[in-house]
């Protein structure tokens, strides 16, 4: 997990947060579980997200990846 804050730029926009209006995020990675796969065993084969959690107030921005 990268612990370091920064700026970041989505689709050409600075983002901001939507809560508290700060503008550095510290990011990670997070599996998107599903119900059907987490019953039959099979959360490695979810996708994963990307988040971005802002540095003031820890709200979580989720970013599902569209390939």
């Amino acid at each position: 997990m990268n612990t370091q804050s920064k700026k970041l730029v989505i689709n050409g926009k600075e983002l901001k947060c939507l809560v508290c209006q700060h503008d550095e995020f510290w990011e990670r990675e997070a599996q998107l579980n599903t119900a059907a796969a987490s019953f039959f065993g099979f959360d490695f084969a979810n996708p994963t997200g990307r988040c971005v959690i802002c540095d003031n107030c820890g709200y979580i921005h989720w970013f599902f990846p569209k390939n």
